[in-house]
């Protein structure tokens, strides 16, 4: 989206502001414009503006680094990482115990960030009057598809949300909780118009003349991944049958594929590739990059306080969302080794760090401090390369221009090969050849058959770090048993002990203080302020 959009709209909420200053005393400002006048003469021009605005709310915030980071901690396969074990910033250490709270600050983030997207997009749907513009009509499309969205991850996180379908009267703000076997569907129903109205892309690998938005095979991805996650989590065979085609559709649409080097994942060399089905654009933009970048990277950047960084990295990291040994140990045994390509491209391990360049680095290859949150896996997706820094930003603060991506054809075929294991046994093998794709990109040998296991362990290796984890372990009911120790344990790595090349990893044991998972955790709270504000909407058990 560009920026000269985003900014356009921001005067035109500046001025809706000061408009609701001035009704307050009754003067009529000429230079206000009030928002039913705004949306209802809307052309184009505007309507661009205002889904410009939407995408960049869920960017910034409801796929923000707080929430997705938290998402993350809460599995098996990250730690919350960071400066030190007494390093609260940002509630990870609270994922990482299981020691949250309905106080804790990423749930309101969350709860807030979804509705506010679906209140622009009911503006959108309902104050812009219907149109032949196509423009205006694919606008009213995403908005559609979006608001279905933010509802889903609203019933990911707390099961039971309040259903905003419309634009909520001043008598309707206090909703009560809501009926998921209601929402579902109407999100089903929400992506599927969405589909039918939105034009696909123009052919593979040219998602960048199509532009950073959602398409109809983007759509119809979602709702494959909706149908299959609340088919699992609740037992809903009817729902779960809907997932099938629309992945099917999109598989068979030709319009997606894996990219042979996985090392374009998250990179900017990957942007618009044919394996992302829907992304973030983070391109350069006239000396305005911070108004479309985040410091994702940097938060999850290699620590300088505690090793010497590869002259590839940039020089600044906070080392958030840590690699756990857990997930390094299962992906080393998966992948047979830790040269494979989906190894080295997602985490390195200690030797492969050291092994890194470091001509340009004052200090030689290693660790000189203990670094808390650590067993000897490190990341390698998603940290801060020189390579990929913005061009048009000086000073000290440096962004990456990687896009980011919400989903890849990676997840769409594990989503097939899933779907169609639970829903038919897979009778026609298709979803053995879509799981075997994702595999032989890897390097792996194809298998021969499927199991739920092989599933579950392909979903793991592949998408680790992509926010699904915990959803997973949830909805296949097997959280209690992978997360029964989480945070029991607090690891320091030291490097290597002395004369040796054996890691050095100290223990300390936390399970007088943190009980590893906790049944309350399979829905998430309320946020408290959400609560003392709204006498109708009742807290998840447990909470």
């Amino acid at each position: 989206m560009k920026n000269k959009s985003i900014i356009r709209l921001m005067l035109f909420i500046v001025l809706i502001l000061a408009s609701c200053e001035q009704d307050l005393l009754d003067i009529k400002q000429k230079s206000a414009l009030p928002l039913d006048d705004y949306y209802a003469n809307a052309g184009p021009e505007e309507a661009e503006a205002l889904i410009a605005s939407v995408y960049n709310r869920l960017f910034n915030n409801v796929y923000g680094i707080a929430t997705t980071i938290f998402l993350d901690v809460l599995s098996d396969d990250h730690f919350a990482g960071g400066a030190s074990f007494s390093d609260l910033a940002n509630n990870f250490q609270e994922a990482n115990n299981y020691s949250a709270s309905s106080q804790t600050a990423n749930f309101q983030t969350m709860y807030n960030s979804c509705y506010e997207v679906i209140y622009w997009c009911n503006l959108i749907l309902e104050r812009i009057p219907e149109s032949s513009d196509e423009t205006i009509k694919r606008v009213k499309a995403e908005a559609d598809f979006l608001r279905a969205l933010c509802m889903f991850e609203l019933v990911r996180w707390f099961g039971t949300p309040p259903f905003v379908d419309h634009v909520l009267t001043k008598e309707e703000y206090n909703m009560p909780n809501s009926n998921h076997a209601e929402i579902i569907p109407w999100c089903l129903e929400r992506m599927q118009e969405a589909a039918d109205a939105l034009p696909a892309i123009p052919g593979i690998g040219q998602q960048q003349a199509y532009g950073a938005r959602i398409s109809k095979h983007a759509a119809l991805a979602y709702k494959g991944k909706v149908a299959l996650w609340y088919g699992t989590r609740y037992d809903n065979d009817e729902i779960l049958s809907q997932a099938v085609e629309p992945l099917k559709t999109v598989i068979n649409s030709d319009l997606y594929g894996l990219v042979d080097d996985m090392f374009l994942i998250s990179r900017k060399a990957g942007d618009f590739c044919k394996e992302y089905v829907f992304e973030h654009n983070a391109a350069d933009a006239n000396g305005y990059s911070r108004y479309q970048a985040d410091l994702r990277q940097t938060w999850m950047n290699l620590r300088p306080e505690n090793m010497a960084i590869p002259d590839d990295v940039f020089m600044l990291g906070w080392g958030w969302c840590a690699v756990s040994g857990d997930f390094g140990r299962f992906l080393e045994a998966h992948e047979g080794g830790t040269e494979k390509p989906r190894f080295k491209s997602t985490i390195h391990t200690y030797e492969q760090i050291l092994d890194m360049s470091y001509e340009n680095s004052a200090l030689p290859p290693g660790i000189f401090t203990a670094i808390a949150h650590c067993e000897g896996y490190f990341r390698f997706r998603n940290i801060l390369f020189n390579e990929d820094l913005y061009t048009d930003i000086t000073g000290w603060w440096q962004y990456s221009a990687a896009n980011y991506h919400y989903m890849r054809y990676a997840e769409v075929l594990l989503l097939y090969a899933e779907a169609k294991f639970l829903v038919d046994g897979d009778a026609d093998g298709t979803g053995l050849a879509a799981l075997n794709q994702v595999r032989v990109r890897a390097e792996q040998d194809p298998l021969g058959a499927l199991t739920y296991q092989d599933i579950k362990d392909e979903r793991r290796a592949e998408l680790w770090s992509e926010h699904e984890r915990y959803f997973d372990l949830v909805r296949w009911g097997d959280a209690a048993t992978v997360l029964k120790d989480h945070g029991k344990t607090w690891y320091k790595f030291w490097g290597y002990y002395d004369g040796t090349t054996d890691w050095h990893v100290e223990t300390e044991d936390k399970s007088s203080t943190y009980k590893g998972w906790d049944a309350k955790y399979n829905l998430l709270p309320f946020p408290y302020t959400q609560l003392a504000a709204n006498p109708n909407l009742v807290q998840n058990p447990g909470w």
